[in-house]
């Protein structure tokens, strides 16, 4: 006897359920059911290496969940050596649907200033997840005197599916601390010492929101945490030899040497937009004269992108480099040479000597 074709279409149906059923409980010693399961990965390629740097520079990572009403339906911690582990993931322990995932990640170390969560340890929605630098105040006058710990932020919103399997979320993070180092060079040869200046750099950025975006501020003292005295050396030319003076080690006994003293200074500042404007301050500490005054550093930092980064937008390289290098220095006569500062490995000569 002949079957329809029919009933050979719902035998082959049929088929085909049982074995999905067998797909489902043959994983069953890994996943019990046939559910969908979610797992989130974070990476930080966010760097002026353009490579995944989360294993090496994250320590602690809270993860929260939104719904589509903007409330907390989640929460997530993580730290120590399980961030360290190749191909490291959280569990996301959600039912399928539409979220908004936010991530703040930390980085500390000893004696390490950091951020205030508004919502402190129970965030309840978005306006909960804003952040604050930790600060001091000298009268009205907000400061930060401490290193502050790396902050690092991520967000994404996402669609996760009923089908069952594992599926995988990527948060890419964003470096929200910057290391700015200044450096004063005597040229003169005169010493240099720790408690003869003070560095400070100004800023309204120590506010940040759910989404990463600076948020209104007051102005805050970055100050600096770390100073160091240093001494090189400037091999003076003969008559002989008319070269060009340059630092260099002790080693050329054949023409006069002048010692070089410098003082380094670092400070530690939150996320660096072009929507605001720090400015650097280095005050004489004998007499309180500003010997450097007001200089707009996110000018300096964005003048020296250079040829390969001259096509990345101003505020996604003040992302990814997050530490600057500045010198200063003084002629011999110990008054200061205004025109010449020197950045990162860049040099820019001033056509005013007004800073």
């Amino acid at each position: 006897m002949r079957l329809s074709k029919s009933i050979y279409k719902r035998v082959f149906l049929s088929i085909v359920a049982i074995l999905a059923l067998s797909s489902c409980s043959m994983m069953t010693e890994e996943e019990p059911d046939c559910n969908p399961y979610y797992k989130v990965r974070f990476i930080f390629e966010k760097n002026m290496l353009f490579i995944d740097a989360f294993r090496t520079q994250v320590g602690e990572v809270d993860l929260y969940a939104f719904d589509s009403a903007g409330n907390l339906v989640w929460k997530g911690h993580e730290e120590g050596d399980a961030l360290a582990e190749e191909g490291y993931l959280m569990d996301l322990p959600l039912a399928p649907g539409n979220y908004d995932l936010v991530a703040w990640c930390h980085k500390r170390h000893e004696n390490a200033a950091g951020f205030n969560l508004a919502g402190g340890d129970n965030p309840l929605t978005f306006d909960h997840l804003k952040m604050k630098v930790e600060r001091e105040y000298d009268g009205n006058q907000a400061h930060s005197s401490n290193d502050l710990h790396a902050l690092f932020h991520g967000k994404v919103s996402v669609d996760l599916p009923e089908t069952w399997g594992t599926h995988v979320v990527t948060v890419p993070l964003t470096k929200d601390t910057n290391c700015i180092r200044i450096t004063l060079v005597h040229l003169s040869g005169k010493e240099i010492k720790e408690d003869d200046f003070d560095f400070k750099i100004t800023d309204s950025n120590g506010h940040l929101g759910h989404d990463n975006l600076i948020l209104e501020d007051e102005p805050i003292e970055y100050r600096s945490w770390f100073k160091m005295e240093g001494i090189a050396s400037m091999i003076v030319p003969s008559p002989d030899d008319p070269g060009t003076p340059g630092i260099t080690p002790l080693e050329d006994e054949s023409r006069a040497v002048t010692p070089i003293h410098s003082l380094m200074a670092e400070m530690t500042t939150s996320r660096l937009q072009t929507c605001n404007a720090p400015v650097l301050t280095i005050t004489r500490k004998s007499d309180g004269e500003e010997v450097v005054s007001n200089v707009p550093l996110l000018d300096y930092f964005l003048m020296v992108k250079g040829q390969y980064h001259r096509s990345m937008e101003d505020d996604d390289y003040l992302d990814r480099q997050d530490e600057y290098n500045m010198t200063f220095f003084m002629n011999e006569d110990g008054s200061w040479y205004k025109q010449v500062i020197d950045i990162l490995k860049w040099r820019v000569v001033r056509q005013s000597t007004d800073l």
